[in-house]
């Protein structure tokens, strides 16, 4: 079974529209996917774990990935950081 692989043609390309980037503003250097607690931490500026029991406390929204993975909207990480989460410069 072969792959075919669609790409946008010149009549449905819109030549006004901008690119998306990964990263938008309103995201402060945030990618527009859900996070790993590893990237959060690493963003945030600490220890992974305390991600994982800023979670647990309520203090942080996730959302469940597989049976015991976590992920985190770049909006909640925002979110949290500005309520005092716990960063290098605090």
């Amino acid at each position: 079974m072969t792959k075919t692989l669609y790409s946008e043609s010149a009549r449905t390309a819109d030549p006004g529209r901008a690119v998306a980037t990964d990263a938008s503003p309103a995201n402060s250097g945030l990618p527009n996917r859900l996070l790993t607690a590893f990237e959060v931490a690493e963003f945030v500026g600490c220890h992974e774990e305390t991600v994982r029991r800023a979670y647990l406390r309520g203090l942080l929204v996730s959302q469940r990935f597989g049976v015991r993975g976590r992920r985190f909207h770049p909006r909640d990480v925002l979110n949290w950081i500005a309520r005092g989460a716990p960063t290098r410069v605090s």
